[in-house]
């Protein structure tokens, strides 16, 4: 029968090598695994308290540099709203000076008639060449102005013609992106919005927490390990019971 081939553990070069580590796939004794075992969780420890001493700098030094209205997009914005504002009221400045220049005429056009049948009137009577037939088309231009004021005949027939504004299209969002090329047709942002910061996850615990394809159950107690078989009888111990089998079978 073959002998199994010796391998010495890394770091006392004494003792056989029985319990391999998943991560450096080193094989150490018993005591020295614990050990390892026991600088891996300092290691995880500081970097536990690293995300921890940043997350704190986040909230209470970087996080208030995202409030939006600090952007200069944000001025962007506000200037374009303002640029937008100033030319609405110069178009609807425009638009009220036709209005009123139409007004003008309508109003123009009633007073000239009323003016020409004041002096018409005033010859006549000044004269007094006045006949029937002068008084008749007299009456009949008073009737038509009478007419047509309450009927606004002389009001001016004005249609508004507006076109629809895209305002997605005159203004849009855009997320710019490292190495992309310029002068792209602008989309829509579809993307979802981002997290509040509330819903940052809470700060993590130093207890490592190991996928359950590496956990195996303890071969005399049963409980969760991530301790591989043992290299003499395949079974797997937590590391209590793997330093008593280790023993055990020493003394055997």
């Amino acid at each position: 029968m073959a002998m199994a081939t010796t391998t010495l553990c890394p770091d006392c070069d004494k003792q056989e090598g029985i319990v391999p580590c998943l991560g450096c796939k080193k094989i150490f004794c018993v005591k020295h695994f614990q050990i390892h075992r026991q600088n891996l969780s300092v290691e995880l420890e500081n970097v536990v308290t690293r995300r921890n001493t940043l997350q704190e700098y986040y909230f209470n030094t970087v996080a208030s540099s995202f409030d939006p209205t600090k952007f200069e997009a944000w001025s962007a914005v506000d200037e374009w709203e303002q640029k937008i504002k100033e030319q609405a009221r110069q178009i609807a400045g425009e638009a009220r000076k036709q209005l009123d220049a139409h007004s003008k005429q309508s109003r123009t056009q009633i007073e000239n008639r009323l003016n020409q049948m004041t002096e018409t009137i005033q010859q006549k009577m000044e004269r007094e060449n006045f006949v029937e037939e002068d008084i008749e088309k007299l009456t009949h231009e008073i009737d038509q102005i009478e007419e047509g004021m309450q009927n606004n005949k002389f009001h001016p027939r004005i249609e508004i013609i507006s076109e629809p504004i895209d305002w997605k299209a005159s203004l849009q969002v855009k997320l710019v992106i490292e190495n992309e090329p310029k002068n792209e047709k602008i989309k829509p942002s579809t993307s979802p919005p981002p997290p509040s910061l509330s819903s940052v996850a809470p700060v993590v615990s130093s207890k490592a927490n190991y996928p359950p394809s590496v956990q195996r159950k303890c071969f005399t107690c049963g409980a969760d390990t991530w301790q591989k078989e043992c290299k003499c009888c395949s079974h797997t111990y937590c590391g209590w019971h793997l330093k008593r089998h280790a023993n055990e079978s020493k003394k055997h």
